[in-house]
C-alpha cells in the first residue's frame, strides 16, 4: 500500500477512478529501482497482438460506416476524477466534435474492448473487481458494451447496458453491435497465432 506521505510520480498513473490514481502494474519495482519506466509502460506482446488483430478486424467490419475504431490506450474523460483508457474503442463519428483536440474524448464509445488489466489495484479490495468497476463506469457513461479479453484464462467477459455479465470461451462468437460478431479464435488462427 502507498503511505499517505509517499509521492508517486504522475508518469506512473495509468488511469484515475473516483479521484484515485490507478498505477501501472509494476510501478513499485520502478520506485525501488528494480525496473525502468519503459519496462512497465508497454503491453505484453500477446496483449498488443490481440489489440492489433481485433482492432483491425472491427475496423474492417465498419469500413464505410460512421464509426472510428481507436486503439493505443485511447484516453476517455468521463467526469472529474474519472479518466480511463481503452485498448480499443469504437466511437460514433457524429459525437466527436473536435477530432484535433489534444484532450481525452469526453463522449462514450459505442463499445470498449480491453485486453487484460495493466494496473495495480491497491485501493480496490479485490484486484479482480477492477474489471467490474471500470466496466460499470463505462456503462454508466453510455458505452453500450464492454468486452474483456483475458489472456491468462483465455476467457472473454462481456457486459452491456443490461448490466448482465456473460463469460465466453475464445472459440465462441461474441456480439459487438448492430448484429456484428467476433470470434477471437478464428481471428488468431487466420493470423497464425494458434
Amino acid at each position: 500500500m502507498i503511505s499517505s506521505t509517499e509521492v508517486i510520480p504522475a508518469m506512473l498513473v495509468f488511469e484515475e477512478m473516483d479521484g484515485k490514481p490507478l498505477y501501472y502494474k509494476g510501478y513499485r519495482q520502478v520506485l525501488d529501482n528494480k525496473k525502468s519506466l519503459e519496462d512497465i509502460l508497454g503491453s505484453s506482446f500477446i496483449q498488443a497482438l490481440i489489440v492489433s488483430i481485433v482492432g483491425s478486424y472491427i475496423k474492417g467490419l465498419l469500413k464505410g460506416k460512421d464509426y472510428w475504431v481507436i486503439s493505443n490506450e485511447a484516453g476517455l474523460h468521463l467526469s472529474p476524477g474519472n479518466n480511463l483508457a481503452n485498448d480499443i474503442a469504437v466511437f460514433d463519428k457524429a459525437l466527436i466534435k473536435d477530432v484535433f483536440s489534444e484532450s481525452y474524448a469526453n463522449v462514450p464509445p459505442k463499445i470498449a474492448v480491453e485486453v487484460d488489466s495493466k494496473i495495480e489495484a491497491e485501493h480496490i479490495a479485490n484486484p479482480t473487481d477492477y474489471v467490474f468497476l471500470k466496466s460499470d463506469k463505462l456503462i454508466e457513461f453510455g458505452t453500450e458494451r464492454v468486452i474483456w479479453i483475458l489472456t491468462g484464462s483465455r476467457k472473454i467477459l462481456v457486459t452491456d447496458q443490461s448490466r448482465k455479465w456473460t463469460i465466453h470461451e475464445w472459440h465462441e462468437f461474441i456480439p459487438l453491435f448492430d448484429g456484428l460478431e467476433i470470434c477471437l479464435n478464428d481471428l488468431l488462427k487466420e493470423e497464425g497465432v494458434i
